[in-house]
């Protein structure tokens, strides 16, 4: 996946005893903020719904400009013009639309694929790190706890002795 989790499997002995698969836990990790959703939804789903309420429009009611042609036109050469004449603002409007919905979602693109993995297997690595440190002072707690123990009893059994 990434050289960063890699080392975070590898850099330890405790971290190559995970509790299960790596991906269901970077799965698990919430890396996009609850605005960023609102933001990316409102930014690409306004105009991919404006594309489709201008191409439904097309199609239920037909082009909405017709061409004026010429007084000398015939029906026939009338309806050819209106049929292949492009007016470029109403036409591509819709278009326009369709490629700002995906310039609006590349930059949530790039965050899914670039930067979520590396930053997963980064902040994976500092979950272990705590992890294994917060076992490791309640393994040093015990220990000095049973010393303790253990001391305390030893005194007052040399102490009944004398």
């Amino acid at each position: 996946m990434s050289i960063a989790n890699t080392a975070a499997q590898a850099m330890l002995s405790d971290a190559l005893l995970r509790d299960g698969p790596v991906d269901s836990r970077i799965r698990s990790l919430e890396l996009e903020l609850p605005l960023d959703k609102v933001i990316k939804f409102v930014s690409v789903g306004l105009p991919l719904l404006l594309v489709s309420m201008a191409f439904a429009r097309e199609i239920t009611i037909g082009p909405q400009i017709s061409c004026f042609p010429p007084t000398n036109f015939t029906a026939k050469q009338a309806g050819y013009v209106d049929t292949y004449w492009l007016p470029f603002p109403s036409q591509m409007f819709p278009y326009s639309l369709l490629a700002m919905a995906m310039l609006m979602y590349l930059p949530a693109l790039i965050w899914r694929f670039l930067v979520m993995p590396c930053l997963g297997a980064d902040l994976l690595f500092i979950i272990d790190e705590l992890d294994m440190s917060y076992n490791r002072s309640v393994r040093i707690a015990q220990n000095r706890y049973t010393d303790r123990q253990t001391k305390s009893s030893t005194d007052h059994d040399t102490e009944g002795a004398l």
